[in-house]
């Protein structure tokens, strides 16, 4: 697979795309277990959204009903007092274990180029200060959701939600210029459809060949995670 392909713009989603990780829960258990400080929060956010637990299964019972992403809402509660400058630090911190470790090989080889030459805008309903970090390490733009916070103290609640909301957001913090050109978007979440749909060329990112299916009638190049 070429890394050689041209476009103005590389919209590129981060969890499961850019990095192996989904990075809002890998960025709340990075945090709340690096200081003991935190002890008791990190025990709650572990039994709840470790994967397969009760509480995990229950949740996603949930949001397979509510269609809303429960689990992070929740997970997100858990900083509530926290100071934003504090969690700041801690995604300067992770993104760095992501960068050297959990890159996704066959995403970094198609993005060499376009980081190299700032045409890469990271889009992404993951938490906006390991996003922020993560574009500053490889020199993009991005959009991502948000924290509330007053006066620097997380209040443990979204401020904005990108989840599904990605074109919105880029578009009013970019101007309508950023999706006129040929745009390309690499990700492997079915809420991007409507960048995909409009994009000069779409890339699916297929973590298991059997995902195929869910991207039925899509128009996208399939690329394999270790490919």
């Amino acid at each position: 697979m070429s890394g050689c392909v041209e476009a103005d713009i590389y919209v590129v989603d981060v969890c499961g795309t850019l990095v192996r990780d989904d990075t809002t829960l890998g960025l709340l258990d990075y945090h709340f277990c690096k200081d003991g400080s935190r002890f008791l929060r990190g025990r709650i956010f572990k039994s709840v959204c470790m994967r397969r637990s009760l509480f995990w299964f229950m949740f996603a019972v949930a949001e397979k009903v509510t269609g809303r992403h429960l689990l992070k809402h929740f997970a997100v509660r858990l900083l509530a007092g926290e100071r934003l400058e504090a969690l700041e630090r801690s995604a300067r911190e992770y993104s760095e274990l992501l960068m050297a470790k959990r890159r996704v090989p066959t995403v970094r080889l198609l993005l060499e180029q376009p980081f190299s030459h700032g045409r890469v805008v990271l889009a992404s309903a993951s938490l906006e200060p390991i996003v922020a970090a993560l574009a500053a390490a490889a020199g993009a733009r991005y959009v991502a959701s948000t924290l509330e916070h007053h006066e620097g103290v997380l209040t443990g609640h979204y401020e904005t939600d990108l989840t599904g909301g990605k074109r919105q957001a880029l578009l009013k913090k970019f101007g309508d210029d950023i999706l006129t050109g040929r745009v390309f978007v690499i990700t492997d979440n079915l809420t991007d459809r409507s960048l995909m749909d409009n994009a000069a060329r779409a890339y699916v990112v297929l973590h298991d060949p059997a995902h195929r299916e869910r991207w039925r009638g899509v128009n996208a190049i399939f690329i394999g995670v270790d490919e």
